[in-house]
């Protein structure tokens, strides 16, 4: 209890620091948004105290998280502000006299802690200053958020232990009780040898009806390694299969014989068998690999479907001699494991070529709309957020015309492998067209795609690429980013929002990433 206590105390003391520092991180990037954030005003900002267009863009920034967005000219004058009317602003004091309003308009960046009247507590500042525009944007967040994420840990180190606990308890039980039922099953087992026979038919039909509905060999391979266990008790083994690669790949295996050396040994000896000049026979008595079946304690089967390899099907035992009963069985498994493997790999071959392009391995642009559709069906339904960003590789026709198409389809393909590297499981990445890329990314608000989104490019334009012994330019690449609902409700005003912003990122000099204009009340007035 004392060494707990110790450490809470310094997981405190250590998690006071680092939430302070990730608190000033995230109100930096928020101030340096809300200012880039400017931009999407639709008419220029006058610095007059009639504009309300800073406070209304104060307010829509705030509303995607829990700072305080505060707008304030270099002169001191405060423009906008989240946690104020705009008669509040017209009548603000001069914040030229703020500390972080000093350092930010000298360094570019402020931070400062004080008591805040309008939040009436400790509140941490960080503001940020752009010479170009005289704009200065301040992030604010109380300071007290600190004191729930300390007592949340506290509550959650009591929980765990408790949770210890109660579950050390309970599996004490449990293994008694599961112990208990072992020894039960174990002798149920031995006096229901009398129904055998029809149990295994049993099994078979019901594995041939499962193997012949599943979709993919993950499924395939749950299958097999539950219910042939169960056809053949007595017996090891595995089920290899042939992928499109021609490389031989181990799908399931079962058994307390099944060891890794004679894995290699059974493997070894497939694979030469495989790879020998004769013709592969239809009959499956004939797919019997002889050369290693010859032990009493080893079964090999050829697994064959229309005169092609489709995989392999080992048993092996230790100290019994296989019977010819059970040799049997195993060839009418094996037919029936053919069949269904054969079936699988053609369907994965359909499905891929139906939704993948064959360069960079990605979606293609069918597949994606038709999961666009369903991702945005989603978000509307659990009213979540859901991003896209149009992705166009910079210059690329020049690119192509200089290095050549090859080195071309290198860069798409380099570009596609970033993308899977950095990309959830969940987001949708396609190649849309040419050297043009859509990624549909599901629960995902303005801010998280904007990072998304600057990742994606400093990735990109950090790699450096070769081809034939020459190095290549570096890639650039432009996006424009459209967050539902903030800036569209269906899937093609989403994409024609992000389009048009990609189309502004290029006319500003490409290598950026530009956010889809809002509409101004006025706008979704008509």
């Amino acid at each position: 209890m004392i060494i707990f206590i110790i450490s809470m105390v310094s997981i405190e003391h250590h998690l006071k620091g680092t939430l302070r520092t990730q608190f000033e991180q995230e109100l930096g990037i928020v101030a340096s948004f809300s200012l880039s954030a400017i931009n999407s005003v639709a008419n220029p900002v006058m610095v007059t105290p009639f504009n309300s267009s800073l406070d209304l863009l104060a307010n829509k920034v705030a509303s995607s998280g829990d700072a305080r967005i505060t707008y304030i000219h270099k002169n001191g004058q405060v423009l906008g502000d989240s946690k104020l009317t705009f008669e509040q602003v017209l009548s603000s004091d001069n914040h030229n006299n703020r500390k972080e309003i000093i350092t930010a308009l000298q360094k570019g960046k402020g931070i400062a802690a004080r008591y805040s009247d309008t939040l009436k507590t400790e509140t941490i500042y960080v503001a940020m200053y752009d010479q170009k525009s005289d704009y200065i944007a301040r992030a604010s967040m109380p300071l007290n958020t600190f004191d729930s994420s300390i007592l949340n840990l506290r509550l959650n180190f009591i929980f765990i232990i408790i949770l210890t606990l109660t579950v050390t308890v309970v599996s004490g039980f449990l293994a008694l009780k599961l112990i208990r039922m072992a020894v039960i099953k174990e002798r149920n087992l031995q006096e229901s040898k009398i129904i055998a026979r029809t149990r295994e038919i049993t099994l078979l039909q019901t594995m041939t009806t499962l193997l012949h509905g599943t979709e993919n060999m993950a499924d395939a391979a749950h299958i097999l390694s539950n219910i042939v266990p169960k056809l053949l008790p007595p017996l090891s083994g595995a089920v290899f299969f042939l992928n499109d690669d021609d490389v031989i790949q181990e799908l399931a295996h079962w058994g307390a014989n099944w060891s890794c050396e004679r894995e290699c040994t059974s493997t070894t000896c497939w694979y030469n068998k495989f790879n020998k000049s004769s013709p592969l026979h239809s009959k499956s008595k004939q797919n019997i690999n002889e050369d290693c079946s010859q032990s009493d304690h080893l079964i090999c089967i050829n697994l064959c479907a229309d005169m092609e390899l489709v995989g392999g099907l080992h048993f092996i035992t230790r100290g019994e001699v296989i019977s010819d009963e059970l040799r049997i069985t195993a060839l009418n498994l094996s037919e029936q494991i053919s069949s269904a493997l054969a079936n699988i790999r053609l369907k994965n071959r359909l499905r891929n070529q139906a939704a993948r392009d064959p360069l960079t391995n990605l979606y293609n642009r069918r597949f994606m709309l038709e999961s666009f559709e369903q991702a945005l069906n989603r978000a509307e339904r659990h009213e979540r957020n859901l991003a896209v960003l149009m992705i166009d590789l910079d210059l690329f026709k020049q690119f192509n015309d200089r290095f050549g198409h090859e080195a071309g389809d290198m860069i798409l393909q380099e570009v596609a492998r970033q993308f899977k590297e950095n990309l959830r499981l969940e987001d949708i990445a396609c190649r849309y067209g040419g050297e043009e890329f859509c990624i549909v990314c599901p629960d995902t608000g303005l801010r998280e795609a904007f990072v998304l989104a600057e990742k994606l490019r400093s990735c990109i334009s950090a790699q450096v690429l070769t081809f034939k012994s020459i190095e290549l330019e570096p890639v650039t690449m432009s996006i424009g980013i459209a967050i539902f609902p903030n800036h569209a409700l269906t899937s093609t005003e989403l994409m024609g929002q992000a389009d048009k912003a990609l189309y502004v990122a290029k006319r500003k000099g490409r290598n950026c990433t530009v956010v889809a204009q809002l509409k101004t009340p006025q706008q979704q007035e008509k």
